[in-house]
């Protein structure tokens, strides 16, 4: 009985780390130090974030311009925030995308959206996944109007 617990227990623990693959939370939050359209990256990429200088429609259509040029179909759309699924693969690694992105929008004044992007990936994320929210951030850079 006592061996039946502890492989339920560690079935457990099993399963709630694998939600922690990738989790879809960021450290980051708006800070008035920011510099604009300069980005703030998470260390392995799982999140980063810049302060773009466009109001918050125009950071909107950038961010589903940026999802939509990683591979990836949106899923859910508010004014604050854009969730996206990468398009799955079959490749060099067999299921390859299926990262969920998240991008969340916040409006600091008239003409600077601050922005957040989380990359989620799935329990077996070594095998094909990546994190891609540093190289959102610095397409949506590129994409700010001189």
């Amino acid at each position: 009985m006592i061996k039946v617990m502890r492989m339920i227990t560690s079935f457990s623990v099993l399963i709630l780390m694998s939600g922690c693959a990738g989790v879809q939370v960021s450290k980051f939050a708006y800070d008035e130090t920011y510099q604009v359209n300069k980005p703030m990256k998470g260390e392995k990429c799982y999140d980063a974030s810049v302060l773009l200088s466009v109001d918050l429609n125009r950071a909107q259509d950038i961010s589903k311009k940026v999802l939509v040029a990683v591979d990836s179909t949106i899923t859910e759309e508010t004014d604050t925030l854009v969730k996206a699924q990468r398009n799955r693969h079959i490749g060099v690694f067999v299921g390859s995308g299926g990262e969920e992105l998240s991008v969340k929008l916040e409006k600091i004044s008239e003409n600077n959206t601050f922005t957040v992007v989380t990359t989620k990936t799935g329990f077996v994320g070594g095998a094909g996944q990546k994190a891609w929210s540093c190289q959102i951030v610095d397409e949506m850079v590129k994409m700010v109007p001189k």
